[in-house]
């Protein structure tokens, strides 16, 4: 009988796109990320993030011996597993070292941690992906790291919400509209910021585009590429 369900295993050559290490061929293997919040295509494991990218452990054991002494939050909760999936503006701590990121993209589409202020730390943005009307007609939302939360028909799919951690409940929310301060998360202007000028609906079938811009001047992208937010973004970190 052949073999069922995927493989537990990732070769270091064939890492997404958004993991960011350039030494690719130095090992062949590298830890692969359960699945749970973001897609597999668009997230790290925590031991990478650790091992490879922060520099925080100088192995796998020593990343193990991290986590196990529950020494790493994201989003506000202690993670103790190296395959734990982390993405696109999660929050990471390090308490004992006092550092805090958040993960962002660079212009190449990867995922990149930038350091924060603490006092940030208690609240991440998040993207609307999905709307439905669950029973009871209830609103409910579903965000671009797999959580799900009641809310009124005020919030649309496209807009962000800041979420406080770690009670996890709105505290505010970002409409994605004319003049809304962006981040482009896809394509050839990944990782840039930009002001949100018009929304252009395309015929049916193809995706709708946004006319943004920046400092060097106004461009067009995939409306489903920009995050919104909001204008302290990446502002004093």
């Amino acid at each position: 009988m052949g073999k069922r369900g995927g493989t537990k295993h990732m070769k270091r050559i064939a890492v997404p796109k958004a993991v960011p290490i350039t030494d690719k061929k130095s090992n062949t293997w590298i830890i692969k990320p359960r699945p749970g919040p973001h897609g597999m295509r668009k997230c790290m494991a925590l031991g990478v993030l650790l091992r490879d990218v922060l520099k925080a452990a100088g192995s796998l054991r020593e990343a193990n011996r991290i986590l196990a002494s529950r020494k790493v939050l994201v989003d506000g909760s202690v993670r103790t597993d190296r395959k734990f999936p982390v993405g696109l503006m999660d929050i990471v701590s390090l308490p004992e070292s006092g550092k805090h990121y958040h993960i962002t993209v660079d212009w190449k589409g990867r995922l990149v941690p930038k350091e924060m202020d603490e006092k940030k730390t208690g609240s991440k943005l998040l993207k609307v992906v999905k709307k439905h009307t669950s029973k009871g007609g209830k609103i409910t939302l579903t965000f671009h790291d797999g959580r799900n939360m009641s809310a009124d028909n005020n919030v649309k799919v496209g807009d962000s919400i800041v979420l406080k951690l770690p009670e996890g409940t709105m505290a505010s929310h970002l409409k994605l509209e004319s003049g809304s301060r962006c981040l482009v998360q896809e394509g050839k202007h990944s990782g840039k910021l930009v002001t949100l000028r018009e929304i252009i609906k395309r015929k049916a079938g193809e995706r709708p585009e946004a006319l943004v811009e920046d400092k060097s001047g106004s461009f067009e992208t995939v409306l489903e590429y920009l995050f919104v937010v909001g204008k302290d973004f990446g502002v004093a970190e």
